[in-house]
């Protein structure tokens, strides 16, 4: 129960510290997977969460996003995963970079990915209601060595 609460307070304070939407291009809620870079599926995680687009100019948004990362629907142990982004956008499509950082919430979960500062790297597309992204994430220390591979769907707003 007390994870639970921790998790709902974790998305709280991503939602209250989103800009309104008059400041925002998009706000996306986003499910999808994460895997190694072995496409083993093994271990399988689900992700949701949520991105929103601050514009920067014609072409550049910064992205603060959050995730929750859960292990085969098993909501004791989690991941909540914070990134920062900066994409490049071009018509539909996006391309992007930035930090992130997960904290494991609850016991270790085998074959979870690193949990030290990380680089982001993600490129998509994003209609006017569907936002369809693909990802790496990568450790600083073992930059392309040891990667989670990620996609997510998300209803933009």
């Amino acid at each position: 129960m007390k994870k639970v609460v921790i998790a709902v307070l974790l998305v709280a304070v991503v939602f209250l510290a989103a800009p309104n939407k008059a400041q925002a291009d998009y706000l996306s809620l986003n499910f999808g997977t994460v895997t190694d870079s072995s496409f083993s599926f093994n271990p399988f995680f689900w992700t949701a969460g949520m991105t929103i687009d601050i514009p920067l100019g014609n072409i550049m948004t910064l992205s603060p996003e959050g995730y929750i990362v859960v292990h085969k629907f098993n909501f004791g142990t989690f991941i909540f995963a914070p990134s920062v982004m900066l994409n490049f956008h071009f018509k539909e499509f996006f391309i992007g970079g930035g930090l992130s950082k997960w904290f494991l919430l609850g016991d270790d979960i085998s074959g979870s990915p690193s949990t030290d500062f990380s680089l982001k790297v993600n490129a998509g597309f994003q209609g006017s209601d569907l936002r369809l992204s693909v990802f790496i994430f990568t450790p600083f220390n073992d930059l392309f060595d040891s990667m989670a591979v990620g996609a997510t769907l998300g209803f933009v707003f």
